[in-house]
């Protein structure tokens, strides 16, 4: 189990997981350390021409699209039971979750997958798990089963405004739809606990619905295109949990490069350059005057972007020879790269381009 806090208007929220255990399907509290679930759920996928900003979605639509592709994750394990959610990502039979959905069977244990068009209790092996990222691809036997690989959408084209859909398995209830917004983009959030670090990076908020049970699952765009992967929501503290409207999940052009790599090696690498940025999107650009890019807020100390000279302000536009016009794109660009290389990266200072090598470092 993750949680986190997030203040937002003064108002202290308790950023949660969206899990669902096997004997409370309830949101995870401050101080409620004993639930012995693990699942969730994140979403997209589809093919077709996505809605523009302020545009409804055809949520009929876009439900035909997802749910064959959309999975019931059930774990047992010595760290407990649970579901959550996922999405089938290619005919080898590779499903994309969260780690917390299936870190109970990490070490002894069994994983079952129910398609919500298909066959249910498919075994599942676990492929990889990246508790850092909370990610974790899983397996079933690609003959076992008719596989229909979710589509995939661009996260870095996200503005806010935009309608997505959330699908899952919230409270275990197979193949639920909800919808909403994109509420706001590049959110890191804080979701680790204790000596388990994990954190949701650049993350999408929205304020369609992540109850238990969604982590995992499929955040789409309106031609059902896959966006996102459903993780956590926020709750008033002393509340009696679901969704306030405040949800959050990993962007998909992130969560697609880390699951590759997880696919490749069985482990994800954290190549970093030690910024925090934020997206620079067409309309602060107006706004602003600034280039687009991957706006520059935080530089840590002793990293190879320090180190190079990279400072606070600087828009940095590519990284090794890949145009970035997002910091969703920086991050995929820089997962091209290993701990120990030295790439080129391109920036803008008040106006002026200039370019500095620097020193990836990783974990």
């Amino acid at each position: 189990m993750t949680r986190g806090r997030l203040v937002v208007a003064a108002v202290v929220l308790i950023v949660v997981s969206a899990v669902l255990g096997g004997v409370v399907g309830a949101w995870l509290r401050s101080g409620s350390d004993a639930s012995n679930g693990s699942g969730g759920s994140r979403g997209s996928g589809g093919s077709g021409g996505a809605a523009p900003a302020g545009t409804p979605c055809d949520v009929t639509e876009v439900a035909a699209r997802v749910f064959p592709s959309l999975v019931t994750v059930n774990v047992r394990g010595g760290g407990g039971a649970g579901s959550g959610s996922g999405s089938v990502l290619d005919r080898e039979g590779d499903v994309l979750t969260n780690d917390h959905v299936i870190e109970a069977a990490a070490v002894t244990g069994t994983i079952t997958v129910d398609f919500a068009r298909g066959q249910a209790q498919v075994p599942a092996r676990i492929v990889g798990r990246d508790p850092a990222t909370d990610l974790a691809v899983i397996r079933v036997p690609p003959d076992s089963v008719r596989l229909t690989p979710i589509a995939a959408g661009e996260s870095a084209a996200l503005v806010v405004g935009q309608p997505v859909v959330a699908a899952g398995s919230p409270l275990g209830l197979t193949g639920t739809i909800t919808s909403g917004t994109v509420s706001a983009l590049n959110r890191y959030i804080n979701v680790g606990q204790g000596d388990a670090p994990a954190t949701l990076v650049n993350s999408i908020q929205t304020d369609a619905a992540i109850n238990p049970g969604n982590s995992g699952g499929p955040l789409t765009d309106c031609a059902g295109r896959q966006v996102g992967v459903n993780s956590a929501g926020a709750q008033v503290p002393g509340s009696e949990g679901g969704s306030i409207g405040l949800n959050f999940a990993i962007p998909m052009d992130f969560a697609r490069s880390v699951a590759d790599e997880l696919i490749r090696t069985g482990r994800a690498t954290h190549p970093s350059i030690g910024v925090l940025a934020v997206t620079v999107t067409a309309e602060i650009a107006d706004a602003t005057g600034l280039v687009r890019g991957a706006l520059v807020e935080q530089v840590v100390p002793s990293l190879g972007a320090a180190r190079a000279g990279i400072r606070p302000g600087d828009v940095i536009t590519k990284l090794g020879g890949t145009p970035v016009n997002s910091v969703d794109q920086m991050l995929v660009a820089l997962r091209e790269h290993e701990p120990g290389d030295t790439v080129e990266v391109a920036y803008v200072r008040n106006g002026n381009p200039t370019s500095a090598s620097v020193a990836v470092s990783g974990s």
